[in-house]
């Protein structure tokens, strides 16, 4: 399972690849789109408050990928926001 992340880039007006994630897929999987984006938008949050993405727009696909690496089922689409939560010093 994989969510494909591009990231907005305000200069261009456009979205851009920015990485791919590897996760597993929940269990049991989610019934439907609405479920599967709000699964992968928890998801995302983690991924981005671990690494330190900076705030944005974002766009994800998540899917199912072959040994090679090439999507094989589109599971959802979305757009995502980030905002980083505040740190007290």
């Amino acid at each position: 399972m994989w969510l494909d992340v591009s990231m907005w880039t305000g200069l261009r007006g456009t979205f851009h690849p920015f990485m791919d994630v590897a996760c597993e897929a929940p269990d049991p999987p989610p019934a439907d789109a609405g479920e599967w984006q709000r699964w992968a938008g928890s998801y995302l949050t983690a991924v981005a408050a671990k690494e330190g993405w900076q705030a944005g727009r974002y766009a994800y696909s998540a899917e199912r990928r072959d040994p090679g690496g090439h999507p094989v089922e589109v599971l959802t689409r979305g757009q995502w926001e980030w905002t980083p939560a505040a740190t007290s010093s």
